[in-house]
């Protein structure tokens, strides 16, 4: 009774928690998680638990407040014998198969083979293979000799191909007071066969198993406690795992997770393939590092080295930041430079200077290079508009200047003796301290120029007046005058005109 409790709260758990998820509502007889088992009793079982109100289906046992999930897999099938002297009085092979468990041959509900010289035999096709443990044989009453040296055994290739031994009966079998036997026919087979050197006078024969996703003797326990790969259920028997465990536990019930240091499929793949952090160990189903990666690694399983350019814990620090000789990376685990350092830099991590470097300039990736270049040719470009702008506003008022207020001083230059004709020689003049006095003079159809300062020839004392070099009309000149004279005999100057 403890057993079918345990399989109730179960499967109760695991129902509930995929139907309050996924909102499953069971159809056409079946319950629990993934309605992945069936009621085998009407009404419908409870969607959630299993356990019907009614009996069982023909073949299954419990109900009425149990589960239905123990059945006969022999009820209603195919049986066949050898011959019988008894066919007319109902005596036949489907009569072991069709439920009746009365034992009284005379109520017409039992197999009666013939008296013969060789051997009885009655089989029964089970529809398919089926792992089987429990078989229950309703010999005919107060019958002892009939069942005692009886063979039962299991084939797969039909009941005239000779079967695996799986049970024979002692010749001292004790007679029970109901004639009913309980034995143990542990194998896999689709068809089950009990032969006897005599005759054979069976009443039923019922051949138990469970339920997918149940095992035990009664059934009651069920296959949702292990860990079984796939959507393959326990062995019905023992519970086992059919195609084994899932990745990460191991046992044959696959109940027990992998042993520390190792994890995966049947456990066979260990944690020391993973760079782990500290002593901590990996995951037992995928291998996952519980503490992250060493320095220097990445990734679930910590087997991937950080990335080019990257180095360190969670790889999360540059090696940009590093002086490192070259374009060579760091190393991935400390950030020590590959090739050395820089000239200038020392240590490992060539973050050192010397004292003989001269300052290094931050190094800067190629974003942060372009964006440097741009911004310093579009500083430039601008410059140079402002400049060309002003030099094209002084030249435009230079031009739109006159010198009519001094026509004075433009007849005095153009009158100064040999300085106002065209053959005139070179000569020597000394002249005045210089006026800082500056006009703007121009003769008509001539060139112009910016006069500097007025002298006055001491030979002719005529006014001369002095230009700065100038823009002119091909190939005509100004000579410039140094503006600061201290006296007669001082410094001097040599106009150079037209």
């Amino acid at each position: 009774m403890a057993g079918v409790w345990i399989l109730v709260v179960s499967v109760v758990l695991a129902a509930w928690t995929i139907q309050r998820i996924t909102g499953t509502t069971c159809q056409g007889g079946r319950f629990g998680d993934m309605c992945s088992y069936s009621c085998h009793c009407s009404p419908h079982c409870n969607q959630t638990t299993g356990v019907c109100k009614g009996a069982c289906d023909p073949g299954w046992f419990g109900g009425n407040g149990q589960t239905c999930q123990r059945g006969n897999v022999a009820y209603s099938k195919t049986a066949t014998s050898t011959a019988t002297d008894y066919a007319r009085n109902g005596w036949t092979a489907d009569k072991v198969v069709d439920g009746n468990r009365d034992q009284d041959v005379l109520h017409n509900s039992c197999f009666h083979s013939a008296f013969q010289d060789s051997k009885a035999v009655w089989t029964v096709d089970l529809g398919q293979q089926h792992r089987i443990h429990d078989v229950r044989i309703y010999n005919r009453a107060r019958s002892i000799h009939l069942i005692r040296t009886a063979v039962l055994s299991l084939s797969n290739s039909g009941s005239s191909t000779p079967g695996v031994t799986c049970y024979t009966f002692p010749s001292d079998t004790a007679e029970t007071n109901n004639s009913v036997y309980d034995v143990t026919c542990d194998g896999t087979g689709r068809y089950f066969t009990i032969t006897h050197s005599m005759k054979l006078v069976l009443c039923e024969v019922e051949i138990y198993v469970c339920s997918n996703g149940n095992y035990g003797r009664q059934c009651s326990n069920s296959c949702i406690e292990r860990r079984c790969t796939g959507d393959s259920p326990c062995d019905h028997v023992r519970g086992a795992c059919i195609s084994g465990c899932e990745a990460g536990w191991m046992g044959e019930d696959c109940r027990q997770a992998c042993s520390s240091g190792s994890f995966g499929q049947n456990c066979s793949n260990s944690c020391t393939d993973r760079k782990c952090g500290g002593d901590s160990s990996c995951d037992h189903i995928r291998g996952t590092c519980v503490s992250g990666c060493e320095p220097g690694w990445m990734g679930e399983d910590c087997r991937e080295a950080c990335s080019s350019g990257s180095y360190g814990q969670n790889c999360s620090k540059y090696c940009y930041d590093r002086q490192c000789a070259g374009d060579s990376p760091c190393d991935h685990v400390q950030g020590t430079c590959v090739s050395g350092c820089e000239p200038g830099w020392m240590r490992d991590d060539c973050r050192e200077g010397d004292n003989r470097s001269l300052y290094k300039p931050p190094k800067c990736n190629a974003s942060q290079l372009a964006v440097a270049v741009t911004v310093t040719f579009v500083a430039g470009v601008a410059l140079g508009v402002i400049v060309g702008v002003d030099v094209w506003r002084r030249r435009n008022r230079r031009l739109h200047k006159t010198s009519e207020l001094l026509p004075t001083n433009v007849s005095n230059a153009q009158t100064g003796g040999s300085q106002a004709s065209d053959d005139v020689g070179s000569e020597t003049r000394t002249y005045d301290s210089l006026n800082a006095v500056s006009y703007d003079a121009k003769i008509k159809g001539e060139t112009y120029c910016t006069i500097k300062s007025g002298k006055t020839d001491l030979g002719t004392d005529a006014t001369v007046l002095t230009c700065d070099v100038s823009d002119s009309i091909g190939a005509r000149t100004y000579e410039p005058l140094d503006n600061t004279s201290r006296g007669t005999d001082g410094e001097y100057s040599e106009i150079g005109k037209l």
